[in-house]
């Protein structure tokens, strides 16, 4: 085999992988965390204050894994009303999935319904009034 040859192989084997990565690259989907990012953005001090106030709390809402369930504790000893949990997948916005949490002090949520990765959790909720926010993130 002569260099020519040893040339035109080695540009077609180039072509041939870069080919593979655009085609690669340009079927991946690539979401937005949320739609209204700017929206909420505007709104980040808010956030914050919730966040703030759900730290001042003597317990918070503890969210844990078993086999089969994750699950959702309100305190005990801490009054909380309108509780919202929304489960984000940063990857895949149509796997999101939003709970509310009514007449109840332990709330599970069946593994199966869930694709396994990452979920970031951000609770809301009321306590003496306040608006309360926890953030988490959870691997299932």
């Amino acid at each position: 085999m002569n260099w020519g040859k040893g040339i035109v192989i080695g540009m077609g084997l180039f072509i041939a992988f870069i080919t593979f990565l655009v085609v690669n690259l340009v079927s991946q989907t690539v979401d937005l965390e949320s739609e209204d990012y700017y929206k909420r953005e505007i709104n980040y001090e808010q956030e914050i204050t919730a966040l703030n106030n759900a730290n001042q709390l003597e317990e918070l809402v503890v969210v844990s894994t078993d086999n089969d369930y994750l699950v959702v504790q309100l305190p005990k000893e801490v009054e909380v009303a309108n509780v919202e949990v929304r489960l984000i997948r940063p990857d895949d916005q149509k796997l999101d999935k939003t709970y509310a949490i009514r007449g109840t002090k332990s709330f599970l949520i069946d593994k199966s319904e869930l694709k396994k990765g990452a979920y970031n959790i951000e609770i809301y909720y009321q306590s003496n009034s306040k608006p309360c926010m926890q953030k988490e993130t959870v691997y299932i």
